[in-house]
Order: structure tokens, then C-alpha cells, then sequence
């Protein structure tokens, strides 16, 4: 717009003075005396010969535009979402200067045609004089444009604002079915876009999308206390796929929509995984952030959803059987826990069955450091529960006595000596008699091992990059003491 406003101001200014100052010593050849702007006619000669050059003009410029528009358009389309040309046809900006070089186009041809040896239209030439101008004017800002509506956020922007529209209108401008199906193909739309992001690991836009989301899902959240009861009763002919009983549990939740989303999400993750690591953290976390919220918000069902989203992305990158990807689901498990132990402690049990039901999996998976990753977290939650005295610490502890193989792990029998050290730092004899107790049939080598590794920590970075930074395995130095005092202890048991 900007420079769509200067090209006009200083074009036509500096075209104006140009004019001004010449006419103002223009002298009559015949009279001797200076031109009057009344006497200037034009002629049909001169009319003709302009009005030719003008369409070939006009015919250039038009064919500039129709074929940067198409292949602009479907290409960019085809790489994000097919809604991308009907965006274009309907935006205002598109069809203004598109309809503006046709008509002026044909207003040349029109002109052309007055051009009679016994008349000329004077009022059509000028016209078409001041159209060739502006024509060629809009031509260098539309193509800018037109470069900024294909790019991925502006599509992003586009195709998420025509989401927010249509749950606007869902309330009252369409009937019930309608509205249905057509907030469906929006979130479709919008899902689309981070699909094919995704595909490419395509960074900044899928990350943009992810964000877009979020943002939708809590746009849906306000809307819905304006929708009809009917609204939130689906079956599988709108969402195909699904089966008879789960579409009665998203009607009697109310949360098809914020299903729809979270299918999107999933789909998504799929495709991340061994492509974009960082995409798969920056999911992980956008859900968890979500999640958090609407259980700040006592929205349970969306909760409930979101939580089970989490549960998808933890399944589907165990399967991938990539550490790294694992790593970044369970510590932002961790962290939705670690929120819940404050905000809403009731829902934690729940989760750390979810979390060891997929310590589990992993292990069967073949994946051995998942299984002792999960046991160092949940460690860390049970004194961050017994620090705050939340109502879930023992089970908590509970949790994590119930990781099995302890006699062979030097990675389990390490997360429970430093919560037991914990326990003895903080003189609880109880919980300390239940965690040395359950490593009383560890050998003293395993015993012995363990020892040297957390001891042999003095740095608490990690020697290599991840996402958690911090080394599992290090300790406070005032807790070094109690950890060494712990081994001795089951030195002593074991001896």
C-alpha cells in the first residue's frame, strides 16, 4: 500500500509538472501567440495511433498478470491447501485490480471506436489515457502483493481467519447441518496447511500452524457457549472414520470440533517424527500448554482430550523407536504433571498410570533407556509432590517402586538412591524404608556401579545436546553425601 500510494503521488505529480511547465511555453505555430488548454482537440489520427499502443499494452500487462497468477497460485496451492484459490478469487484486493485492468482494457477498445473523422470523443480519450497510466501503476504493488499472499503465513492467516468466521457465523447464519459441515472443511482447511508443513519439515510454517491451532481451539472454547445444543450432536456421516460410539461420546462431551483439532495434531505428528525434532517438541509443548490450561479452566472433557493427544504423540514416537523423540514427549509429560501437582492434583494419579503404562510399552519396544528415563522423572515429581505435601505423593512413590528389574538396571537402582537421599535429607523414615527395601536384592557390583556413576557427576550439563539439559545423574553437592550415606547403607543390607 505504500508504495502502491508513492509510485501514484510522485508518478503523477512528477507527470503533472512535466506537463504544467511545458504547456506554459507552448506557442502556436500558426498564431505566434501561447496555447490555450481549450484549443487542444484530439485528432482521430492521433486517437488511433495511441489507442494502438495502448493495447498492446494492455495486452502485455494483462498477460503478465494472468500468468504470474497462474502459476503463483496453483503451485503455492498445491504445497499448502487447495483453499488457497478460492481465497484468492474472493479477496476483494484481487478482484479490484483484476476487474480494473480488464475494464480499462476495454474502455481502450471503446475509446478506439470514437474516433471519427467527423468526431472524436475527447472525454473517452483522456480516460483511456489516465487508465493506461494507472494501469501500469498498480502493476509493480500488486505484484507484491501477490507474493505476500502466497506466502505460508499469510495462508496461515487467511485460511485460520476464515476458520474463526465461519464459527462466528455457525451460531445463527446457517442451519445446524450447514454450519456442521462447513466448520468441518474449515478445520480441514486449517489442518491441511500443517499437514503438508509438516511433510516437508517446513519449520517456520509448521511451527506458525501449530500456534494457529492452539489459537483455534481456544476460539472454539468461546463460541460455544453461543451454539445451539443441536450443534454439538454428530455422527459418523460428518466425521468419517469414526465409529457410532465415538461419535456419542464427542456429542455428549460437546467437543467434536476440538476433535477435529486434535486429529490434525496427531496426523501431523506422524509425520514429524524422524523428520523435525524440534517440531515434535514444539507439538508436545503447545498441547501441554493447552491441556494445562483447560484444566486451570475446569474443562475437563477438553482435557481429557488434549491429555489423550498426549498419549497418541507418546505412542506413536515409542513405535518410531526414537529415543530422542521419546525424551521430548515424556519430559513434557513431566511438566504437565508437575503443573497439575499445584493447579489440580486430583488428575495426576491418572497420569503417571499413563506414564508408566508407557514406560512398559517402551520397554517391550526395545527401548530400555525410555523405561529408566520415566523412572528418573517420576522420581523427581515424588519430591517435588512431598516438597509441596500434594495429596498424590505416595502415589507418586508408589509409582515409582514399581518399576521391575531393579536387580539389573544400573539406571533404576541410580533414580532411587537419589530419592531416597532425598527421603533421608528430609527424615522421612517411612518412605526411606520402602525405597531401600525395594533394592535389597541388588548385588553390591550393581550397587557399586550405580555409586560411581552419580558420584563421578560434578557437572550438572550434559556432555552432549538435548532438549532437558541437565545430566540425569547429577546431584547437588550437599546431597552427594546422603547419596554416598544410602549405598552404604545397602552395601551393608546386601553384605
Amino acid at each position: 500500500m505504500r508504495l502502491l500510494i508513492a509510485l501514484f503521488f510522485i508518478t503523477l505529480m512528477v507527470f503533472w509538472l512535466e506537463a504544467a511547465w511545458d504547456f506554459s511555453h507552448a506557442i502556436d505555430p500558426a498564431t505566434g501567440e501561447a496555447v490555450r488548454l481549450s484549443q487542444l482537440r484530439a485528432t482521430p489520427e492521433m486517437v488511433r495511433a495511441l489507442a494502438s499502443s495502448f493495447a498492446s499494452a494492455y495486452n502485455t500487462l494483462i498477460a503478465l498478470l494472468l500468468t504470474f497468477i497462474s502459476l503463483a497460485i496453483p503451485i503455492t496451492a498445491n504445497l499448502y491447501t487447495p483453499k488457497l484459490i478460492e481465497i484468492f478469487i474472493r479477496d476483494r484486493i484481487n478482484l479490484f485490480v483484476l476487474c480494473t485492468c480488464a475494464i480499462l482494457a476495454a474502455h481502450n477498445l471503446f475509446a478506439f471506436s470514437l474516433s471519427f473523422d467527423q468526431w472524436t470523443g475527447q472525454l473517452p480519450f483522456t480516460i483511456a489515457v489516465a487508465g493506461a497510466i494507472i494501469g501500469w501503476l498498480l502493476l509493480l504493488p500488486y505484484y507484491f502483493y501477490v507474493v505476500s499472499f502466497i506466502d505460508p503465513l499469510t495462508i496461515i492467516k487467511r485460511v485460520s481467519h476464515s476458520l474463526l468466521l465461519e464459527l462466528d457465523a455457525a451460531a445463527d447464519k446457517h442451519s445446524v447441518a450447514v454450519s456442521q459441515q462447513r466448520v468441518n472443511q474449515k478445520i480441514a482447511n486449517l489442518g491441511s496447511v500443517l499437514l503438508r508443513a509438516a511433510d516437508r519439515a517446513d519449520r517456520d510454517v509448521t511451527f506458525d500452524a501449530i500456534k494457529t491451532h492452539m489459537l483455534a481451539l481456544a476460539r472454539v472454547r468461546d463460541v460455544k457457549l453461543r451454539l445451539p445444543a443441536e450443534f454439538f450432536k454428530v455422527s459418523n456421516d460428518l466425521l468419517v472414520g469414526l465409529s457410532g460410539d465415538a461419535t456419542d461420546i464427542l456429542s455428549e462431551a460437546r467437543i467434536w470440533m476440538e476433535h477435529r483439532i486434535a486429529i490434525q495434531l496427531v496426523l501431523a505428528f506422524k509425520s514429524v517424527l524422524g523428520k523435525m525434532p524440534d517440531g515434535v517438541s514444539a507439538m508436545a509443548q503447545a498441547v501441554k500448554n493447552a491441556a494445562h490450561e483447560e484444566a486451570c479452566r475446569r474443562n475437563d472433557a477438553v482435557f481429557d482430550l488434549l491429555v489423550r493427544v498426549l498419549n497418541c504423540f507418546m505412542r506413536e514416537a515409542i513405535k518410531k523407536k526414537e529415543n530422542s523423540s521419546v525424551f521430548n514427549v515424556v519430559y513434557t509429560y513431566k511438566a504437565l504433571v508437575r503443573r497439575l501437582l499445584s493447579d489440580r492434583p486430583e488428575q495426576v494419579p491418572r497420569l503417571v498410570r499413563h506414564l508408566r503404562f508407557y514406560a512398559e510399552y517402551a520397554r517391550v519396544q526395545g527401548l530400555p533407556f525410555i523405561y529408566e528415563l520415566v523412572s528418573y522423572e517420576l522420581g523427581e515429581l515424588t519430591e517435588r509432590a512431598y516438597e509441596r505435601k500434594a495429596a498424590p505423593a505416595r502415589e507418586l512413590l508408589d509409582a515409582v517402586l514399581a518399576f521391575d528389574g531393579a536387580v539389573q538396571s544400573v539406571g533404576l537402582v541410580k533414580s532411587r538412591a537419589i530419592l531416597a537421599a532425598y527421603f533421608l535429607e528430609r527424615g522421612l523414615t517411612q518412605e526411606l524404608e520402602l525405597v531401600e527395601a525395594s533394592l535389597r536384592n541388588v548385588t553390591p557390583a550393581v550397587i557399586e556401579k550405580a555409586k560411581r556413576g552419580i558420584l563421578s557427576v560434578q557437572d550438572r550439563v550434559f556432555w552432549e545436546l538435548n532438549d532437558r539439559g541437565l545430566n540425569f545423574d547429577f546431584v547437588e553437592p550437599q546431597r552427594r553425601t546422603r547419596v554416598t550415606e544410602v549405598f552404604d547403607r545397602l552395601k551393608a543390607d546386601t553384605g
